[in-house]
C-alpha cells in the first residue's frame, strides 16, 4: 500500500519542493542514511530527507543534524498516506522533521509563525505550495490530521537496532562497526 501511494504520489503534477518534498539524490544521501533506503523527497536544506526501507510501510526522517547515535533516523508516518495527511495538516514536511525534539507548545509555536510567515514577492509560492496541497488532499481523499501524538508516540516505541548503515555511518561517528 505505501509503495502504491508513494508511486500515485509521484505522478502528481504538483510542486513537491514547495511542501518540503523535493527530488534529487543530492538531497538524499547523507552518512546517515541506512542501507537500501528509498527516497521519498528532501526538504532542502541540512540534508533533512524522507525514505521508506525495504519491508516496512513506516515513513522515516533522516536528519544528519540530529546529531547523536539512534536519533539520526527516526519514523514519521506509519505510513504514506499517513505521512501525507499530517503534511497537509503542517503545510509541509519540514515540521515532522522537527518533532522528535519539540514539546508540543514548541511544535504548536512552529506551525503559527510557518503560517504567519510572509516575504516579498511569497505570493506566488504560496500559491504553488496550496495548490500543491490541494492536490494531494483530492488525489488521497486525506483529511488533514495532527501529527504530533502519533508521531511522538512512533518514536518512543521505535528501535533504531534495525537499521542498517553503511561503513561510513561508523567512521563518521567513530563507533565500532557490528558484527
Amino acid at each position: 500500500m505505501t509503495r502504491d501511494d508513494f508511486k500515485r504520489f509521484q505522478g502528481l503534477d504538483i510542486d513537491f519542493s514547495a511542501i518540503g518534498l523535493e527530488w534529487g539524490g543530492q538531497f538524499c544521501d547523507s552518512f546517515c542514511t541506512p542501507i537500501d533506503a528509498e527516497p521519498v523527497g528532501a526538504i532542502g536544506c541540512d540534508g533533512v530527507h524522507f525514505i521508506l526501507l525495504p519491508g516496512d510501510e513506516r515513513v522515516f526522517c533522516v536528519d544528519p543534524a540530529m546529531g547523536e547515535e539512534g536519533k539520526f533516523v527516526l519514523p514519521v508516518a506509519g505510513d504514506f498516506r499517513e505521512c501525507l495527511s499530517f503534511v497537509v495538516f503542517c503545510r509541509d514536511a519540514n515540521p515532522l522533521s522537527q518533532i522528535w525534539w519539540m514539546d508540543e507548545a514548541r511544535f504548536r509555536q512552529l506551525l503559527r509563525e510557518d503560517a504567519e510567515q510572509t516575504w516579498p514577492g511569497c505570493e506566488e509560492y504560496f500559491t504553488r505550495k496550496n495548490a500543491a496541497l490541494s492536490a494531494i488532499a483530492r488525489a488521497f481523499d486525506l483529511v488533514p490530521a495532527d501529527p504530533f501524538e502519533t508521531v511522538k508516540a512512533l518514536q518512543a516505541g521505535f528501535d533504531p537496532s534495525v537499521l542498517k548503515f553503511s561503513d561510513e555511518y561508523y567512521d563518521v561517528l567513530g563507533l565500532e562497526r557490528p558484527r
